[in-house]
């Protein structure tokens, strides 16, 4: 950590010339500082001591918070180092005020479940702080899967997005840029290659390894379909933020097997469909920390009611809708592949 207490005063590491005399301003145990020409000036807990602040940081958590007071004081803004709240037993890396509201700041280096972190922010929601996550270094060389994106999640200017700071030339930086659509990267993409992306992927997939969703969704198939000759409206185009601990393809076609099994002019209210479809989804959604998810959540749902309906697989009446068709399934793989080739469905499924 890097400040302590001597003599009723919190003390900045930096700035510290004793080398005795300090303690923790949690625990209040006595705290050895530690500087030398290759290591960042800290205070440290002795051996065998029970407390958990400061356990374990490493020199990019030191370096980076100590970075980080420097960039806020620069900007204009009242920080504090290490605030300790007793009423929580937690100590924040920073603790900003933003708009005449107190702020947590976290510089997160190290492994952390979710559940820890939804307990550390439903601390800081008691004490009406609210917060913001930075990631570090092992968190920008890794490929984040959807769980861990999801769990660091943050509202950044009105859109969902994930935090970094990096130590090396201390800056922020902002990542937006993780939606996708199953199977594929990034955005860029024209609809109708994600679909021949996604097409040729189901079908290594359902005969490949790794393939027991797709083997358990084969076996409920009407004639045991190939699940890559699913309707287009299956296909998920329009890249979306991780949600689901599956491809959507792969709960779109699931969507579209249970309405197959529904009779036609089957209706639901706004408010049945709606519980319908969330009712097909139930156990998929990631785990959210940082952010309600309702509408993100909400909006994977309606581009897909969307879709439906663009389709006339559902029709829109007073009150809710109506199957009004079910969905269309190719006759096989080399089919759908052969029309996606020649170009055939660019005026098809809204692919154009």
């Amino acid at each position: 950590m890097l400040v302590a207490m001597k003599a009723g005063q919190l003390v900045l590491a930096d700035n510290a010339h004793d080398k005795t005399g300090y303690s923790c301003p949690g625990c209040h145990e006595p705290v050895i500082l530690r500087r030398g020409r290759h290591k960042i000036a800290h205070f440290a807990h002795r051996p065998g001591s029970q407390c958990q602040l400061g356990e374990g940081e490493t020199a990019e958590h030191l370096l980076g918070k100590r970075q980080l007071l420097q960039w806020y004081r620069q900007r204009g803004e009242q920080v504090e180092l290490e605030v300790y709240l007793p009423q929580i037993a937690q100590r924040p890396d920073l603790l900003l005020i933003e708009r005449g509201h107190r702020v947590a700041i976290e510089f997160q280096c190290s492994p952390l479940s979710l559940k820890r972190l939804r307990e550390r922010n439903a601390g800081y929601r008691q004490c009406g702080i609210g917060f913001h996550w930075l990631l570090g270094a092992p968190y920008q060389r890794r490929h984040l899967q959807g769980p861990k994106i999801a769990q660091f999640t943050q509202e950044v200017a009105g859109q969902p997005g994930l935090l970094f700071w990096d130590t090396r030339v201390g800056r922020l930086v902002v990542r937006r840029d993780l939606v996708r659509c199953s199977f594929t990267h990034g955005t860029g993409m024209r609809p109708v290659s994600v679909v021949k992306v996604q097409t040729r992927h189901l079908d290594s997939l359902q005969y490949g390894r790794g393939g027991i969703a797709a083997r358990q969704l084969l076996a409920k198939l009407p004639s045991r379909r190939p699940l890559a000759a699913c309707p287009l409206v299956c296909h998920d185009t329009v890249p979306t933020w991780p949600l689901l601990d599956e491809p959507v393809i792969i709960w779109r076609i699931r969507v579209v097997m249970a309405l197959t099994r529904l009779p036609i002019f089957y209706f639901w209210s706004q408010a049945r469909w709606q519980g319908w479809l969330m009712a097909t989804v139930a156990g998929h959604w990631l785990g959210f920390a940082c952010l309600d998810p309702h509408e993100l959540r909400s909006g994977l749902l309606g581009n897909f009611t969307r879709d439906l309906l663009r389709e006339q697989i559902l029709i829109a009446c007073p009150g809710g809708y109506v199957l009004f068709r079910h969905p269309h399934w190719f006759a096989s793989v080399a089919e759908k592949l052969n029309l996606l080739v020649r170009g055939g469905l660019l005026s098809v499924g809204g692919l154009e």
